[in-house]
């Protein structure tokens, strides 16, 4: 589950920077660009290493990509746009693990210890009160209203999709096959960028203005930033480095418990933010972002303490 953490971190840079682009171009829009350099990127890869050939489930591994990339990650940067990043994925973080478990034990009869499901909730209990949000209260009801609407969409997508990775993982465990992370993460980025790119044409036939506007996007007090530079940045880290490392997370341990060690990703985003946007840390922060780090640990190993 080491993967799963690396993944939080990856993920922590990757968020601050598509939050960036979500406020210059929109959200569906600016989840666009990431996904279709994504995914030119991840072709060249794969033949690159030969390994361009379709595994077992392959559609679930697509589907799950639609799940997570197009339905979640949108409804995701709505929420960066209208409530910030920690708040956005705080609110991913509540969700998303027992989305996760109810999905993948009723599809495929995963059980997990009860310990580690104690463990997974305290992780986000201290992650809720690492990052419970005091900004964005100037919002009207009806931007909180959507922003949270946003945050159940994105919850739901995010949880979902990992479970159905597993089942796609299941598919290739039964047909006997060995397969590494560079086709699922293809599959996914791929069937992503197809979802988003209809959602945004669906936009353009209704008349739907789709581009963010310039002065949404927040100040850098330290370090100026070029679209291109974010673009790069929330690229890599997210649906490249990133969700390869979540592949092979996803490879051998049940989705609630990567999904409950992707919660600490707001605890990541704490330092990230502090250094960007000169956004100091509480001390409640800083402990209760060491305890849920702790209980991680304890949850990656198996949660033998208890």
């Amino acid at each position: 589950m080491h993967f799963a953490i690396f993944t939080a971190i990856l993920w922590s840079f990757a968020g601050f920077a598509s939050s960036r682009l979500s406020r210059l171009y929109g959200a569906a829009q600016a989840n666009l660009l990431r996904l279709f350099c994504a995914t030119i990127l991840l072709t060249l890869l794969a033949l690159g290493l030969n390994v361009f050939a379709l595994p077992a489930g392959a559609w679930l591994f697509a589907l799950s990509g639609f799940l997570h990339l197009a339905v979640g990650d949108v409804g995701l940067f709505a929420v960066y746009r209208r409530l910030g990043p920690r708040i956005g994925v705080l609110a991913v973080s509540c969700l998303a693990p027992p989305t996760a478990l109810v999905v993948e034990w009723l599809v495929l009869g995963t059980v997990v210890l009860w310990s580690q499901l104690l463990l997974a909730a305290g992780v986000l209990v201290c992650v809720a009160f690492a990052v419970a949000p005091r900004e964005r209260m100037h919002l009207s009801a009806f931007e909180l209203r959507r922003g949270i609407v946003a945050g159940i969409i994105a919850t739901l997508g995010q949880g979902s999709s990992a479970a159905v990775s597993r089942m796609g993982y299941a598919e290739v465990a039964a047909a006997g096959q060995q397969v590494g992370p560079y086709m699922p993460t293809l599959l996914r980025c791929a069937s992503g960028c197809a979802g988003v790119f209809l959602w945004l044409l669906w936009r353009k036939t209704r008349g739907e203005a789709i581009r963010g506007k310039q002065t949404d996007m927040l100040p850098h007090r330290r370090i100026g930033g070029h679209p291109l530079a974010w673009l790069g940045v929330s690229t890599l880290l997210g649906p490249v480095i990133g969700v390869l490392f979540l592949m092979k997370a996803l490879e051998t341990t049940p989705s609630v418990l990567v999904q409950a060690t992707l919660s600490t990703l707001p605890i990541f985003m704490i330092p990230v933010a502090w250094f960007f946007d000169g956004n100091a840390p509480s001390r409640r922060s800083l402990l209760s972002g060491f305890l849920a780090i702790v209980l991680v640990i304890l949850m990656i190993l198996g949660g033998r303490i208890f």
